[in-house]
């Protein structure tokens, strides 16, 4: 069950509130949902805050399921504002947490070479945000974030949803890549 703040809209409310509001908003954490809301200033009942980082995969799949079982409606664009390990768990479209060997894939596809990559061969996931942030490899990232819209809006039944991926640096607590 999801744990929302904030007056958040909780995903299984009837469809029907859904179509009041032309956005969706999933974030998964506080600073996400803050630093979305810093550049979009929608209303607090747009945003779902999906608490635990293992429950923004379930999330997206139970808005995607809401959404595919009545395709006319919904609304016109949902923003995914997620942390670099969601950011690839979604760009890669894995249940669980995805290993460096996935990483590495979205990586070579977003334009890092397999030479760049080497000195990261057994590091963790997390050890590459870093590097590509601080070496202004903003490109990369927002590659990724294209990715995550991909794999979302790819599984929509209704196409005219438009879905947009936002990235959060937890150490700025600011978006720092976007699909847009």
């Amino acid at each position: 069950m999801l744990q929302l703040r904030y007056n958040c809209m909780p995903l299984l409310c009837p469809i029907e509130k859904l179509n009041e509001s032309r956005d969706l908003v999933i974030c998964d954490s506080e600073s996400s949902r803050l630093a979305h809301k810093a550049l979009f200033h929608l209303s607090d009942k747009v945003y779902i805050l999906a608490g635990e980082k293992d429950n923004v995969f379930d999330t997206i799949l139970d808005m995607m399921n809401t959404f595919n079982a009545a395709p006319a409606t919904g609304p016109s664009r949902i923003h995914l504002v997620l942390g670099w390990e969601n950011i690839l768990r979604v760009s890669a479209w894995k249940l669980k947490r995805p290993d460096v060997g996935d990483a590495f894939i979205l990586l070579k596809n977003s334009g890092v070479s397999t030479q760049e990559l080497q000195p990261f061969k057994t590091a963790d996931i997390n050890d590459l945000f870093p590097w590509l942030y601080y070496g202004k490899r903003l490109d990369v990232l927002r590659k990724i974030c294209h990715a995550a819209k991909k794999q979302v809006e790819g599984r929509l039944k209704n196409h005219t949803i438009r879905v947009d991926g936002h990235l959060i640096a937890d150490d700025t607590k600011q978006i720092v890549a976007s699909s847009l």
